[in-house]
């Protein structure tokens, strides 16, 4: 379902993607719950260590680490399983890997972690992930082993995600601010339209991560042109569990449509997806 003009209404946007929303999104994972795709199954980290000290988390992960069945290290292409790793040691800013050999030693800078959004996800009745992407994949037998390095990652993670948010939102407020002073609002043009539609087929099909891809293609043609895909685009984001992103682009919708009608609504979300990572 998709627009049927390219002028409309922010009333009829509304109506329309409201009754979209409701009828195509599964409530439960709304609530945090694992969002299953085919075979694989991708959870999310909790703040669950939130009233612990920045001591405690590092032994949590150093515990927890002692577990591990096999690290891959994106930058230098190489797989290290248990038997090939000598020691784990985790510092105030990093988490240093010995191996057996010398060369395949590995520092994570946890500076780095804001570049890269960790993703914790399994195989039904297999290996367990905490991936981020581009620098480091840690694989577990066990998924409450892969959930206790993901969540203390996160704690030392969010921070992080919190403060280049805010930039990013800095940044935006004078696109917002510019789109509130015009008179004669941009319109969808033809190519955003076919990346709305196709978007939302794959939503239909319960394809929630290409479905944020063609979005956000569509977006960043005119970041303006359809303030609602920013609302829309958070839902997928927490349908698929990536609650910091749903965060980001609805508190962007806000901005660019401060009096909506859905106004109430989409804060409050951003709320519901607050106490879902705090808790």
């Amino acid at each position: 379902m998709f627009l049927l003009n390219n002028r409309i209404t922010p009333l009829f946007a509304t109506i329309i993607m409201v009754i979209f929303f409701a009828e195509s999104f599964n409530l439960n994972a709304q609530a945090g719950a694992p969002l299953v795709l085919g075979d694989q199954i991708i959870y999310y980290p909790k703040l669950s260590t939130k009233n612990q000290s920045f001591d405690q988390v590092k032994t949590n992960l150093s515990d927890v680490l002692k577990k591990v069945g096999l690290i891959y290290d994106f930058k230098n292409k190489k797989a290290l399983n248990a038997k090939d790793i000598k020691g784990i040691s985790v510092l105030d800013d990093r988490i240093e890997i010995e191996a057996r050999s010398k060369k395949n030693n590995l520092s994570l800078y946890f500076s780095k972690l804001i570049d890269s959004t960790m993703v914790l996800y399994t195989y039904q009745n297999t290996w367990h992930y905490v991936y981020c992407p581009s620098l480091v994949n840690f694989v577990f037998y066990d998924l409450s082993n892969a959930q206790t390095l993901a969540d203390n990652i996160y704690y030392i993670q969010y921070p992080l995600i919190n403060k280049r948010r805010d930039s990013l939102i800095e940044v935006f407020k004078p696109l917002a601010l510019k789109y509130r002073s015009l008179a004669e609002k941009p319109i969808v043009s033809e190519e955003q339209r076919k990346l709305f539609v196709q978007a939302d087929l794959l939503n239909q099909q319960k394809n929630y991560i290409e479905a944020i891809k063609l979005y956000n293609k569509a977006i960043a043609i005119d970041k303006t042109a359809y303030p609602s895909a920013l609302s829309n685009l958070a839902l997928l984001y927490a349908q698929a569990n990536f609650f910091d992103y749903a965060i980001y682009s609805m508190k962007c919708y806000l901005l660019i449509e401060p009096d909506a009608d859905d106004a109430r609504n989409a804060q409050d979300k951003i709320y519901e997806w607050e106490g879902i990572i705090s808790n």
